[in-house]
């Protein structure tokens, strides 16, 4: 996800973080959710800030969270 992120395939990152959100054993997984949110800041930023907070929340340690997480809010507020 984050090699499709990094080259600008969007698209791709997108199908990838639903794949393994649609895995049951890994719905609420933090990162996968803070890097969707991350490529859904391109365009969607509402839905972007919603998916950043929600892997937040499930994984409140992870440095790959917060760091989305200010990427985010760095872009909103440029806005």
């Amino acid at each position: 996800m984050i090699k499709s992120y990094e080259q600008k395939k969007y698209r791709f990152g997108l199908k990838y973080a639903r794949t393994i959100l649609s895995n049951p054993n890994f719905a609420e997984h933090g990162e996968t959710l803070a890097i969707k949110g991350l490529i859904l800041n391109m365009g969607k930023q509402q839905e972007a800030q919603e998916c950043v907070k929600r892997g937040l929340k499930a994984d409140l340690k992870s440095y790959v969270c917060w760091h989305v997480y200010g990427l985010v809010q760095r872009h909103t507020s440029e806005l």
